[in-house]
């Protein structure tokens, strides 16, 4: 995967809205969104979208005389790039810490566990 620039919390918002709408959109469309609630103008969104263009997040298309943005990778593998991230920086690439931390620092659940182990069988079955 490409090296991606990092999200601010407004850019992963505004992410997070074209990945649900899930086609190339307009600033028409995310104004619709984000107007009212953030109170945000045209050149707001203008200068959000040129950063994650930047950034590799989307492409722009212009078709007459409106553009289009498209992802240029989907939410689930957007996630999967920054979990690979996390778990590098902050435990070494090592997946029995990162679970470890996870186990002892938070509220899991005895259910959360047996999903867990769960998952965990079904993979192994397809892994042999």
């Amino acid at each position: 995967m490409k090296n991606l620039g990092r999200l601010s919390e407004t850019e992963m918002e505004v992410m997070q809205s074209i990945w649900e709408l899930a086609t190339p959109v307009t600033v028409a469309q995310l104004l619709n969104i984000f107007e009212e609630s953030k109170g945000w103008k045209t050149s707001t969104l203008s200068t959000i979208l040129s950063r994650l263009i930047d950034k590799g997040f989307l492409t722009k298309t212009m078709k007459g005389k409106v553009n289009f943005y498209d992802v240029t990778l989907a939410q689930n593998e957007y996630q999967a790039y920054e979990t690979q991230n996390l778990l590098h920086s902050l435990h070494g690439g090592n997946i029995k810490n990162f679970m470890t931390a996870l186990v002892d620092n938070s509220n899991i659940t005895q259910k959360d566990i047996e999903e867990l182990k769960e998952w965990f069988q079904s993979k192994v079955g397809e892994t042999e």
